[in-house]
């Protein structure tokens, strides 16, 4: 059973790692839990002990158990589920760590507001996961800042001419199509989900 003081630091282990893309080192953890290094290596010695981390070599001389990372980022995978005609229903013993499909570094969310990409799947009020890049590949749905004003999602087609065109996904919709020079890419979308409950 671990103490609230325990239970802090191990969550904070997991946030600070989850968001900067590697394993906090102990001044990293006592600056954002706000106690010193030698109560964090307590903590954490307690931690291991307790079969929650894994002893390890290097400066932070801990790492995460992987059973605990898939029990926390990941979900029972249980077959597939016809959208269409009927198939039968086959189980499935896998887990799929939503963490590897949505989380890492220079990876954010946005929340869509309009229908313009719903023909891709992309609904309002659905959230995309953005990669943070400044560059992108022709079809691309990437996150685009057009003449240092105005963000929009949609697919990126360069053309040799030096324009490019921002093609939405809703056939009642036309294309834009600026200078080069005026878009700026900020970032290329990996994923969209949507919250059905609230």
């Amino acid at each position: 059973m671990l103490t609230s003081k325990q239970a802090l630091v191990l969550q904070t282990i997991q946030h600070l790692a989850q968001q900067m893309g590697y394993l906090p080192t102990l001044e990293e953890i006592g600056q954002e839990v706000g106690v010193g290094r030698s109560t964090i290596h307590k903590h954490i010695r307690s931690l291991i002990n307790n079969d929650y981390l894994e002893e390890a070599e290097g400066k932070s001389a801990y790492q995460l158990k992987s059973h605990n990372e898939e029990n926390e980022n990941s979900l029972p995978y249980m077959g597939r589920i016809a959208a269409g005609c009927p198939i039968e229903a086959i189980p499935d013993q896998q887990n799929i760590n939503m963490a590897q499909f949505f989380c890492g570094p220079n990876r954010y969310i946005l929340k869509i507001s309009g229908d313009s990409m719903i023909e891709a799947g992309i609904w309002d009020e659905d959230y995309v996961v953005i990669q943070k890049q400044n560059h992108a590949r022709e079809g691309n749905i990437i996150v685009a800042l057009v003449d240092r004003y105005e963000a929009t999602l949609k697919y990126y087609h360069p053309k040799d001419t030096g324009v490019v065109e921002l093609r939405p996904a809703n056939s009642q919709l036309e294309s834009m199509f600026y200078p080069a020079d005026m878009i700026e890419i900020q970032g290329v979308m990996i994923g969209v989900f949507r919250d059905y409950l609230s």
